[in-house]
């Protein structure tokens, strides 16, 4: 039996210095393997990330050596397989894609974990809509790459496959794309626990602030206990739903008593609970004081009688206060003018990409005043470290209005007369 147990012990050992012998003299060999057979090399490729950042690295030193493989397509195919990230060479990000690797690395390095959900695979062109925004519009922005790269730990998760749509036109054209689906950044703390999440689409600038910010905050929960982590996270997300609140009121320009019933009939629709309006600034001073009087002060002070203005009100009106930080960095702008040219003109793209930033500000409104807002008030009533694929359920559930019991995902025909027919 100690035979036995010590055979497997030389196995596993050897397999967990594997990386690490590789990365001192093999991975540039892997790395040419990779590129230079036909087929992809899915050993290589298991080789070359499971030596981490660094076996990406050497698949970028090769195309440093010799600019013209890296233009080939097998080459980008390769580099994508590497990272586990579609449009890898716009954005040099390693990702995990097995959390407990991720968290390992975290614990090594001591970096936070930046946790991506999404719907399909980040290594394929076609994952959900919002994901392949944070390629292009996020990822390949050099200042966000840059930081992401430095400070955190990157892992992505597929929560469902992606619908896909393909339009035929019966004469060989067809038009292919996704429909519906939606994704989060979790930013979780070195122990993988979670500090915050940011639904959807943000703006670049409203991004690099939140990364900053989520760092700080999650280096210093890091440290704590879990029952210290649990109390710390609630007084956190207190004060960052009575921020949000002050910078929809400042957006809305109707006052605070609208801002504040705006935001409240929008957290309770998601099934969270807002905190009370008069006292909670108060009792928000002390942590403790905050955990313990809160849901008294809810029911003893109830928001005054103030009409709330809609949701796409609120949103049109705050996108305006947006639209001067939603500017594509170049990085970004050259990749999509890469995917869109060869379709929508050269003449045309400066005016789509227009069109685009704009639509980015209403998403960054919806995402941060409103849907981060719920999320800071489901954390708020924190009294343990929270489930991570509870909090996502109920993310998906109520938030994006994506329910994981609902295989159709609301695409399924209610009507006699429909355009889709479920296919069994």
């Amino acid at each position: 039996m100690r035979a036995s147990s010590w055979r497997v012990s030389v196995v596993l050992t050897c397999a967990f210095l594997l990386p690490g012998w590789a990365m001192a003299g093999d991975l540039a060999q892997m790395a040419r393997s990779l590129v230079s057979k036909s087929e992809m090399d899915a050993a290589a490729v298991s080789m070359l990330r499971a030596a981490g950042p660094a076996g990406m690295a050497a698949v970028f030193a090769l195309a440093e050596a010799e600019p013209e493989l890296a233009k080939s397509p097998a080459f980008q195919a390769a580099l994508d397989a590497v990272c586990a990230q579609k449009d890898c060479a716009a954005s040099r990000l390693f990702w995990y894609t097995d959390l407990e690797a991720a968290k390992a690395e975290a614990a090594r390095s001591g970096k936070p974990i930046l946790s991506l959900r999404l719907l399909g695979r980040l290594d394929e062109e076609l994952s959900c809509a919002n994901s392949r925004f944070f390629r292009t519009v996020l990822y390949a922005d050099e200042v966000i790459s840059g930081h992401m790269r430095k400070d955190w730990v990157l892992h992505w998760q597929s929560v469902r496959p992606v619908p896909k749509v393909t339009v035929d036109f019966g004469d060989g054209r067809r038009l292919e794309g996704t429909i519906t689906g939606n994704s989060l950044h979790y930013l979780l703390d070195s122990k993988g626990r979670v500090v915050d999440a940011l639904p959807g689409l943000h703006a670049p600038e409203i991004f690099r602030s939140a990364l900053s910010e989520a760092e700080s905050n999650a280096r210093e929960l890091g440290r704590l206990s879990d029952n210290d982590f649990s109390a710390a996270l609630a007084a956190l997300h207190l004060q960052s739903y009575l921020t949000r609140e002050r910078t929809l009121a400042r957006y809305l320009r109707k006052g605070d008593a609208v801002a504040e019933a705006t935001l409240t009939a929008f957290v309770q629709r998601a099934g969270a609970y807002p905190p009370s309006p008069s006292a909670r600034q108060a009792s928000a001073v002390s942590a403790s004081k905050a955990i313990a009087e809160g849901p008294a002060l809810r029911a003893l002070t109830p928001s005054q009688a103030v009409e709330p203005i809609s949701e796409d009100q609120a949103v049109a009106l705050a996108a305006k206060a947006y639209k001067k930080r939603t500017r594509l960095s170049e990085g970004s702008r050259a990749l999509l003018a890469g995917k869109l040219g060869r379709w929508v003109g050269a003449e045309n793209l400066e005016d789509s990409l227009r069109r685009f930033e704009d639509l980015i500000a209403e998403d960054t409104a919806r995402n941060e005043l409103l849907l981060h807002a719920a999320i800071n008030a489901r954390l708020s009533e924190a009294t343990a470290v929270p489930e991570l694929d509870e909090l996502t359920d109920w993310i998906y559930e109520t938030l994006f209005l994506s329910p994981q019991a609902d295989p159709w995902m609301g695409l399924a025909p209610r009507e006699v007369y429909s355009v889709l027919t479920p296919v069994p």
